[in-house]
């Protein structure tokens, strides 16, 4: 890493873990509401991924980038709640049907979605600072700071970024009926 780099100090972090957890829940939540797209699951997830944080909070302080490593167990956890859907549709065909208000609310958002899910298969990192900066609000820094990179990477990863998704919604708006 260079002087540059916005590495957090384990200084920078409070010792308690609680602080911590409130300090960064918002962000956290806006994250996890912009992958998984429900409001309860994105809640579920960060309180588990809070679980995860706790049980290896010395880890963390002892981490070169502590949010960082904070934000990658919250991708893990969203990674899992993924698998535990799958494993859970073979068992449970049924479930109680969400919010149908809800369901309108989000209509809107499938293409971006699915552009999104598309650009997180071949770019993650791009598709991680839009996320982080156009849906969950943060600055450079902070994505920085939580991808573990520098704010001039991730401001050149935010406009690639765009600039696919927006090829990604293009391309597939257009469609003739015939995949290319």
């Amino acid at each position: 890493m260079n002087e540059h780099s916005p590495l957090a100090s384990p200084t920078d972090l409070p010792l308690d873990f609680e602080v911590f957890f409130q300090r960064e829940q918002k962000a956290l939540l806006a994250l996890a509401a912009s992958r998984l797209r429900d409001r309860r699951d994105a809640e579920e997830a960060t309180l588990e991924a809070g679980c995860r944080m706790y049980t290896k909070w010395e880890r963390i302080l002892a981490h070169d980038n502590p949010k960082a490593l904070a934000y990658t167990i919250l991708n893990g956890v969203i990674a899992d709640f993924y698998r535990r859907e799958i494993r859970n549709s073979r068992v449970q065909p049924y479930a109680d049907p969400p919010d149908t208000a809800y369901l309108q609310e989000l209509r809107s958002y499938e293409p971006l979605d699915r552009a999104l899910d598309e650009l997180e298969s071949t770019a993650p990192l791009q598709a991680n600072s839009v996320r982080l900066r156009h849906l969950a609000g943060l600055s450079y820094d902070q994505i920085a700071e939580r991808l573990g990179t520098t704010p001039g990477a991730v401001k050149v990863s935010t406009s690639i970024g765009l600039q696919r998704l927006k090829e990604i919604m293009t391309h597939g708006s257009r469609g003739t009926g015939k995949d290319k």
